[in-house]
């Protein structure tokens, strides 16, 4: 597909309701978070463990674990202090996060532990854990799918927690997974390389096989920095699991003029936002 059949696929399923928007830290980096990279390397950095520059896919959620299993304080106190540490209470929601809000999706999921889309998500019923969907009566849910810094106990960081997610988090994974049937997933401010994109796109991927529909199937789309570096092998390994990639790095010359328009000093907010944006006036 070309970037405008994308774009335009995206425009009109937004138009019919059916857009549930993916929210990675990549987003809120524009406020001046860390990146999860970031985050781990941190607690990578407090035990030695030596990354070399580079966190492979299974070291995102194992690092954390490292430090959780070698934190002998109390309730394990250093190891929730770290994490809010890097999350300071006076951060704010950023044009992007606002765009994102604007564009009416009808859900929005996120896998930060920040408050930047709660702060600007009017109309959306935050969602942060199992019991949040049992009162929930609202057409439209932010699922904070990993927690939120206020309740540092309950976050999904370490790989215990990844672990035991389908159970202690059965209703919201058995409801993100029942909108994989008739809604589009758009994924921003993710990693090709993402723990959490590929879990998502296993759930996608093994569902299509399991109802042998995987030809006929709608198609959900990944905004991707990850291509210009020479790795075509990624965007075949994730169309063939059904995900569509749009490449940041390839924009046709009018969306990167736009881009540059942008007010974020971050590169991948600006082409991010100038795609995003393209939703609302196709």
């Amino acid at each position: 597909m070309t970037f405008y059949e994308m774009t335009k696929d995206l425009s009109l399923t937004l138009q019919k309701e059916k857009l549930v928007i993916f929210v990675g830290a990549g987003v809120s980096k524009n406020s001046g978070l860390p990146t999860w990279g970031q985050m781990v390397q941190a607690f990578a950095d407090q035990i030695d463990y030596s990354t070399k520059g580079r966190l492979a896919t299974e070291e995102y959620i194992r690092i954390p674990q490292y430090y959780y299993c070698l934190d002998e304080s109390e309730n394990h106190a250093s190891y929730y202090s770290l994490i809010r540490s890097m999350i300071p209470d006076n951060i704010e929601a950023n044009i992007l996060d606002e765009l994102i809000v604007s564009l009416k999706p009808k859900h929005i999921v996120t896998t930060n532990f920040d408050t930047l889309l709660d702060q600007v998500a009017q109309g959306y019923q935050v969602i942060r854990e199992d019991r949040d969907l049992m009162t929930g009566l609202s057409a439209h849910y932010l699922l904070k799918l990993h927690g939120d810094i206020e309740q540092p106990e309950k976050l999904v960081f370490k790989e215990d927690d990844y672990l035991h997610y389908s159970q202690t988090h059965r209703l919201m994974e058995t409801f993100l997974k029942s909108l994989l049937i008739d809604h589009v997933f758009l994924f921003v401010g993710y990693s090709l390389n993402d723990y959490n994109l590929k879990t998502f796109v296993s759930w996608i991927d093994y569902i299509a096989e399991e109802m042998q529909v995987k030809q006929e199937m709608h198609h959900n789309y990944f905004l991707s920095s990850s291509l210009h570096a020479g790795k075509d092998y990624l965007r075949k390994y994730y169309e063939g699991k059904g995900l569509q990639v749009i490449d940041l790095y390839q924009l046709p010359e009018e969306v990167d003029r736009r881009a540059d328009e942008v007010p974020l000093s971050d590169e991948l907010g600006r082409k991010t936002y100038a795609v995003l944006e393209m939703l609302k006036t196709m």
